[in-house]
């Protein structure tokens, strides 16, 4: 009985070795079609922008306008913030004026100087007041300066972090802007890429929000992979001319394959 029942065994396995080797054939093109390399060479691509910057207070002062509301375009060097600086061009105005007297004084010393009723004691103390008075006007220019925010490049206003009327203190975030030129597209890809992957290879993305594609360009490779992902992060220049995009625009890219 025991020997008929390991017989029995035997043809079942032997049976079932068979059924698995005739499935193998048809088991093959699937494992194949799931390892091609036809769309191997996807990723999701971010439209991103270096022009890109979150403007902060570099003064103590009440805003007094904010002319580009958030979602406005401007170009680059128009106003984005004014301060009420009246306390400043008092500052400058007095520091101007101390400015006269200790020139004046410096030129009195001189005199006395040539006239053998100075020493040059004198008259290296007083050019010395006449420097110190000198700089502090230039310290009440540079704050004058400060009391008006001006777009470092040409783009649209994100949002606000504060508004007209408030008192901004020095290092206080005001305004975020963002550019609208010098768009690239910015990929994260399998590091084994980069057995292949090159600077120069066309990259093409298809854009969700606006279901056109754009061209692009690798760019620049960066310096680190992440060792827990296996990833790297590249960079595409994108092509002018392709429509209007944003940054924050994301879709589906292909990069072309040297072998392809």
């Amino acid at each position: 009985m025991t020997t008929r029942f390991f017989n029995h065994s035997r043809v079942r396995r032997t049976a079932l070795s068979a059924a698995l080797l005739l499935c193998l054939p048809a088991l093959a093109p699937k494992v194949m079609a799931d390892t091609d390399t036809t769309n191997a060479y996807e990723a999701r691509a971010l439209v991103t922008t270096s022009e890109w910057a979150v403007l902060s207070s570099q003064i103590l002062a009440p805003i007094a306008s904010m002319p580009k509301r958030p979602g406005a375009t401007f170009h680059k060097g128009d106003t984005l913030v004014t301060f009420d600086c009246a306390p400043y061009k008092a500052q400058q105005a007095a520091q101007a004026a101390a400015v006269r007297k200790a020139e004046a004084q410096l030129a009195a010393q001189e005199r006395l100087f040539e006239l053998k009723s100075a020493g040059e004691l004198d008259v290296a103390m007083a050019r010395a007041d006449r420097d110190r008075a000198q700089a502090n006007l230039e310290l009440q220019n540079i704050n004058l300066d400060r009391c008006a925010i001006k777009a470092p490049f040409a783009g649209a206003v994100v949002g606000w972090d504060a508004r007209p009327h408030q008192t901004a203190e020095p290092g206080a975030k005001l305004i975020e802007i963002v550019g609208t030129s010098g768009l690239e597209l910015e990929l994260i890809v399998p590091s084994a890429w980069l057995a292949w992957l090159k600077k120069g290879q066309m990259v093409t993305a298809h854009i969700d929000e606006t279901g056109g594609a754009i061209k692009g360009q690798v760019s620049r490779l960066s310096g680190r992979i992440d060792p827990v992902s296996q990833t790297i992060k590249i960079y595409a220049t994108i092509a002018p001319g392709q429509g209007k995009l944003l940054a924050g625009m994301s879709g589906r890219a292909i990069i072309d394959h040297p072998a392809n």
